[in-house]
Order: structure tokens, then sequence, then C-alpha cells
């Protein structure tokens, strides 16, 4: 028998951050209700600013404002995303929620239709968010042909 937890309010989510604003040898753990509330919040930033990047992209610049709109998130919601990113490895909930997050870098980025099996737009989408934390905002021909 699983127990639902309930899910974290958003004051629980600003408390979560303000006290990752302030440095703590100890931090305090996070629970994986919380963290998924965390990624929800980006996503949730993250398709709005994916929106209006694509809105305004010239046709074949996908991918370069995708990277651009990722970029500029991180650094506006730096405490958010230094979060997601301490503990996405660790985290089987970030994981699986990750997974909707790459697909949707893929799609909008041009790297994968919507209609493209499932596992390989979240390949071409983890792929590309790798590029755009490591610096080229533009897919590579070997990313372009994984998708």
């Amino acid at each position: 028998m699983t127990v639902a937890t309930a899910s974290p309010t958003h004051a629980e989510l600003n408390a979560v951050l303000d006290q990752a604003r302030r440095p703590s040898p100890h931090p305090a753990p996070l629970t994986a209700a919380q963290l998924l509330g965390l990624q929800h919040r980006w996503t949730t930033a993250l398709s709005a600013r994916l929106d209006a990047a694509l809105e305004f992209a010239h046709p074949g610049e996908q991918a370069h404002a995708v990277a651009t709109a990722w970029r500029e998130l991180a650094r506006d919601l730096d405490t958010l995303r230094r979060i997601l990113d301490r503990h996405e490895a660790s985290s089987p909930a970030l994981v699986n929620a990750l997974r909707a997050e790459h697909r949707m870098l893929a799609i909008t980025a041009g790297l994968a239709a919507l209609d493209a099996p499932i596992p390989e737009s979240i390949h071409a989408g983890r792929a590309f968010r790798e590029l755009i934390r490591s610096g080229p905002t533009e897919p590579t021909p070997a990313l372009a042909r994984a998708s």
C-alpha cells in the first residue's frame, strides 16, 4: 500500500529556496515531494520562457532561442537551478520528472517531432541540455541525427 504525500505549498517551496540562499554547512534534507514541487516550478517557468522565445525566433533559429531561454532562466532562478542540479542524479523522482523536460527541449528546439518515439526525443533533449550547459547553442549534426 502506498501512502500519498501532500504536495508542498507555494510558501513551503519559497521557504526551501530562502533557506538555500543562506549558506549552511548542513542544509536541511529535501523530500521527494519538495523536489518535485521545485521541478514543477522550474518546468512551468521554462515552458513560459520557451513559448516566448519561439514566438520571436526566426525560422531555423529555434535551437538557439531555446538554449538562450534556458540559460537566462537558469541565471534568473539560480538558487532553484542549483538545488535541482544538486539532486537530479540522486533523486528517482527528479529523474522521472526530467524526462518530460528533456522531451520538451528536444521538441521546441526542433530536434524531435511531436510524434517521434518518446525515448528518442528524451535522449535528444538530454543531449541538447548538456550542450546548453556547456556552451554551444546549436545542435551538432550527430545530435540532430540522434533525434
